[in-house]
């Protein structure tokens, strides 16, 4: 654990109040307009807005603005609306003391009518690379931290500080710089953050020593900690051997509910299911001439598709997706545990499967490069040999689904569905080899 930088309290020590009072001088700032804006630090998770990415830019902001004194305010990157689609942050959020209707959070609805974006200065947790979006006519967009789990985009080197290492959790390290004394709601944020993100510190599973010991770290200070084994018991351990908070009664039944509400989406459309954890990506594709960009999103779903792609709803909201975002790629990542009968006739859960559909679109991004042989026919022979040639992901196409001749999609598009040998292999694993296809020479 790093050195604990010493915390002052002050009269903004309530997490409720801190978002409160962040938001609401952020924007009276941001209207008011010249540079009062240019003083704040935007802290940013990624565009899923899961419950890691959340957390994370809420403690981080925290840190900045009550420990380091920088003015900082939490930006979820959704619109406020689809905060409803995730009720597993819904939950922990109201663990954490906000209201039920999340007023305090700073969210994409807010600042939809500036423009250009009204601050210059980013911090990234739960990703590295910042959004074409906040760079628009904003020449001195800076990135001044970054605090991420994932892949390294090796950009933004002059961030500082800037913590990139692989980890359960984005929270963790979040908490790691947490200082000794924090607001119990911060501390309970970031510990189900932590917990959801390692399913609860199971042993062989995500959590590495840098959870395990961040969660320790916290979790005496959070709303759980009377339910906790003593603060003597909460010391680093060896990796191998499973930790007091794996075992503690608290922590098995919080990994309980916030499993079971985020795998609760059944009563979510095709459409809503597709935005709910959803990445975007922009990727410049070096071997057409001129260099031209596509975007491309990949969405994460936890079910199979024959329980809700089936009759063209994925068609149908897919290309509405695709359309309202300019996309010209759109990969559903489907995880799931196959329903099995036992010898009672009773469904159990059975093996845990992935499954992968994409789409290919001739919208504007390939209309205007048509000229230079860009077609939906050559990007989709290039994605599906990367595919289906990667060791790691083991993709076999699958005839579950036939998009293509199903009718449901424009003219010029390709699709194709794929079982995933390797169910282990998530969007980290996917998104840079998508990365790799569409961008190496």
């Amino acid at each position: 654990m790093p050195a604990q930088v010493p915390y002052v309290a002050t009269t903004a020590n309530s997490l409720n109040l801190f978002l409160s009072t962040s938001k609401a001088a952020f924007l009276q700032d941001a209207k008011d307009g010249g540079d009062k804006a240019a003083r704040w630090t935007v802290v940013m998770g990624n565009e899923a807005g899961d419950l890691d990415s959340i957390a994370s830019a809420i403690g981080y902001a925290w840190i900045q603005s009550e420990v380091h004194k920088t003015p900082a305010v939490p930006l979820i990157q959704v619109e406020r609306a689809d905060l409803a689609l995730r009720a597993e942050n819904l939950h922990a959020l109201k663990l954490a003391g906000l209201s039920e209707s999340n007023e305090e959070l700073l969210t994409l609805t807010e600042i939809s009518e500036f423009a250009p974006f009204p601050a210059y200065k980013f911090g990234l947790v739960d990703h590295n690379r910042l959004a074409e979006r906040y760079q628009v006519d904003n020449p001195h967009a800076t990135v001044t931290a970054i605090i991420d789990h994932h892949q390294d985009e090796e950009q933004h080197t002059e961030a500082s500080p800037r913590i990139i290492t692989a980890c359960g959790s984005c929270a963790s390290h979040v908490s790691a710089l947490c200082p000794r004394e924090l607001p119990e709601e911060l501390a309970t944020l970031l510990l189900a953050a932590i917990v959801i993100d390692t399913d609860g510190f199971k042993p062989d599973g995500k959590a590495t020593q840098l959870d395990r010991d961040a969660a320790n770290h916290i979790a005496v200070k959070s709303t759980l900690a009377r339910y906790l084994p003593p603060l003597s018991a909460l010391a680093p351990i060896d990796f191998k051997i499973p930790d007091v908070l794996y075992g503690s009664q608290a922590i098995i039944e919080l990994t309980q509910t916030l499993s079971d509400k985020k795998l609760d989406v059944s009563h979510l459309s095709a459409y809503d299911l597709i935005r709910r954890d959803y990445k975007e990506y922009t990727h410049p594709l070096a071997w057409v001439t001129g260099s031209p960009s596509i975007k491309a999103g990949l969405s994460t779903v936890p079910l199979g598709l024959k329980d809700w792609a089936d009759d063209g709803r994925l068609e149908d909201a897919a290309v509405k997706w695709m359309e309202q975002r300019g996309l010209t790629i759109l990969g559903v990542l489907t995880t799931f545990h196959e329903a099995k009968s036992n010898i009672l006739g009773k469904s159990t859960k059975g093996k845990h499967r992935r499954e992968m559909a994409w789409i290919i679109l001739a919208g504007p991004q390939i209309a205007s490069a048509q000229i230079e042989g860009l077609s939906t026919d050559v990007l989709a022979s290039r994605l599906w040999a990367g595919l289906e040639k990667d060791s790691e992901i083991q993709a076999e196409r699958s005839k579950k689904l036939g998009l293509e001749k199903g009718g449901k999609l424009p003219p010029q598009a390709k699709a194709m569905v794929y079982k995933q040998g390797n169910a282990h292999a998530t969007r980290k694993a996917i998104a840079p080899l998508v990365k790799s296809i569409l961008e190496v020479e």
